[in-house]
């Protein structure tokens, strides 16, 4: 009879001792990734390596952490549902010009309403747009600029932005390269 009367606060104290898991830990269970799993390794595009150490990466989890980050614009994404980013830096050849550098920011937004509301924001519009030619989601963007060209979409909760610093009509194929690899990590 007593073990009835102890036996939730044994389960109580077993539950507490169970480690936590967040999606930084993924364990055996790979359903669980860090969204810096979703960055293309090294030299998995091929010519294309990672730059190298805190110039060419940062996570941010937390508002303060992404302000620090792309000072004058977390305002974007704390605004709708931020949960935390990533930036991977590139660098590759296109054509003949080496020493192009390429970057990827991925954005968990806790929601695809959320995401979608970061590419629609009208404080996030791409002059002149177009759609892809090979587009990585349902919602996808690609805008020339003088030297570079840039590219958003979402895909389910997540929110990426791409850019390459190229002239070079090749740009767009090569941020779609990128842009497609990346897609294709995400649930």
């Amino acid at each position: 009879m007593r073990i009835r009367y102890f036996l939730p606060f044994v389960l109580a104290a077993l539950l507490c001792a169970l480690p936590a898991c967040d999606k930084s830990d993924s364990g055996s269970n790979p359903d669980i990734v860090s969204i810096v799993d979703f960055m293309p390794q090294q030299n998995e595009i091929s010519g294309w390596s990672r730059a190298p150490g805190g110039d060419g990466s940062w996570l941010a989890t937390n508002a303060s952490e992404l302000q620090t980050q792309i000072n004058g614009g977390s305002e974007l994404y704390t605004n709708h549902g931020f949960v935390e980013a990533a930036m991977q830096s590139y660098s590759g050849t296109v054509n003949t010009q080496s020493g192009v550098a390429c970057e990827i920011q991925v954005y968990d937004q806790g929601s695809a309403a959320d995401a979608i509301a970061v590419f629609d924001d009208p404080n996030n519009v791409f002059s002149n747009p177009i759609t892809p030619s090979n587009p990585p989601a349902e919602k996808a963007q690609i805008s020339r600029e003088l030297f570079s060209y840039r590219m958003k979409f979402v895909k389910g909760q997540y929110y990426v932005l791409l850019s390459i610093l190229t002239a070079e009509d090749k740009g767009q194929e090569v941020i779609e390269v990128f842009a497609t690899n990346v897609a294709g990590k995400m649930p």
